[in-house]
């Protein structure tokens, strides 16, 4: 179960904002991944869901990627999905790992919600840099 206090957990959004310097210059190479970064695929998911969503005038990188973090993390620990019971619980853990990103848990759900649908569409393999 996801738990934004977790060290595991915590790390996500770091990995993110790890590459604010290169969306920043506008330049992203793809580098062999580490078992501590993002995975790839996922990751150039983010980048373009994000130039999406800024084209159709969303937010900043730094408001949407803690949603992206909270996606790869929820979904890495196969957590229930806002159905009834659940939805109250992802809004708090939401308001905990969102840090200083501006979106309320309405707007992060879109793009949680959208990043879970890619991540289920993409092989485990793809998705986590550490197995299982």
């Amino acid at each position: 179960m996801y738990r934004p206090e977790h060290p595991e957990y915590r790390s996500a959004p770091r990995l993110f904002n790890a590459h604010l310097g290169a969306i920043r210059r506008g330049v992203f190479k793809r580098r062999a991944a580490d078992a501590d970064e993002v995975a790839q695929d996922f990751l150039q998911y983010s980048l373009a869901d994000y130039a999406k969503r800024r084209r159709q005038g969303f937010t900043r990188w730094r408001d949407v990627y803690p949603a992206y973090a909270f996606a790869l993390a929820s979904h890495a620990a196969d957590w229930p999905r806002g159905t009834g019971d659940t939805e109250a619980e992802l809004a708090a853990y939401w308001e905990q790992a969102r840090g200083e990103s501006r979106l309320k848990w309405d707007q992060a759900r879109a793009v949680i919600e959208d990043a879970w649908l890619a991540l289920d569409r993409m092989p485990a393999a793809a998705v986590h840099s550490r197995p299982l």
